[in-house]
Formats: C-alpha cells, sequence, structure tokens
C-alpha cells in the first residue's frame, strides 16, 4: 500500500465535504444524486479511509455507472488516480468533472488544483507530497 500523499488526502477531504455542494451545482437531471450512488460513495470513503485504494476505486467506477454525469464522483476517482499514480487519467477525470460543474466554483478550483498536480506529477514521474 503506498503512503497517502498530503496533497491526495486533502483534496479527498475537502472533497468529501464539498460533496452536497458538488451535487447542488450541478444542474443536468442525470447528475442528481441517489441512494445507491451516495451509499457508495460512502463506501468508497471509508474504504479509502482504510488505505484500500483499489477498491475505492472500483466502488466509484460502480457509482458512475449509476450516475456517470456526477462532477464530484469523477473528482473523487480523479484524486484516486493522483493517488495510485494513474497521472493522465487523474486529469482527464478532472476535466471531465469540470465539464458537468455548473456553478459549483469550489469543485471546479479542486479539479483546477488537481489537473495541476497531475501535470506536474507527471512531468516529474514522482507522486506528490506536499499541499501548497
Amino acid at each position: 500500500m503506498p503512503n497517502t500523499p498530503i496533497l491526495s488526502a486533502l483534496l479527498w477531504l475537502f472533497s468529501a465535504i464539498m460533496a452536497p455542494a458538488a451535487l447542488a451545482g450541478e444542474r443536468s437531471p442525470p447528475a442528481r444524486s441517489n441512494n445507491a450512488s451516495t451509499a457508495l460513495i460512502e463506501t468508497a470513503s471509508q474504504q479509502y479511509a482504510e488505505g484500500q485504494l483499489d477498491q475505492a476505486a472500483a466502488t466509484l467506477e460502480r457509482a458512475l455507472h449509476i450516475q456517470p454525469n456526477n462532477p464530484a464522483t469523477l473528482h473523487y476517482l480523479g484524486v484516486l488516480r493522483l493517488e495510485q499514480g494513474q497521472f493522465e487519467q487523474a486529469e482527464t477525470l478532472a476535466l471531465r468533472s469540470n465539464l458537468r460543474v455548473g456553478a459549483n466554483h469550489a469543485l471546479r478550483n479542486r479539479n483546477l488544483q488537481l489537473i495541476e498536480a497531475a501535470h506536474n506529477a507527471r512531468r516529474s514521474g514522482m507522486l506528490p507530497t506536499a499541499a501548497h
């Protein structure tokens, strides 16, 4: 199990705190929260906290099958992919999230931070280790 980089942990924490705002910022019907999707996100959060990154990613992918355009879920999965060293996928997920984020500027800003972190990590070949 890889060490949890501080930046990724902070992004995940901010994402978990801002999930209701992320869902409220999305205006298209497919991205509305539902019980199954919410339960999967909560399960993924618990798996993440226990260091089960692969399981958390798989759970988030299941949530995306239910709500493929949910910007918060796309962001969460991007944060996990960054931590797993899948920098290009992390950046792509953040970009997809930003296409669906609506007026949620907080989530848009976190996506931009994720994109920057993925770009920098890809360039250096190393996981981010500190928040700036």
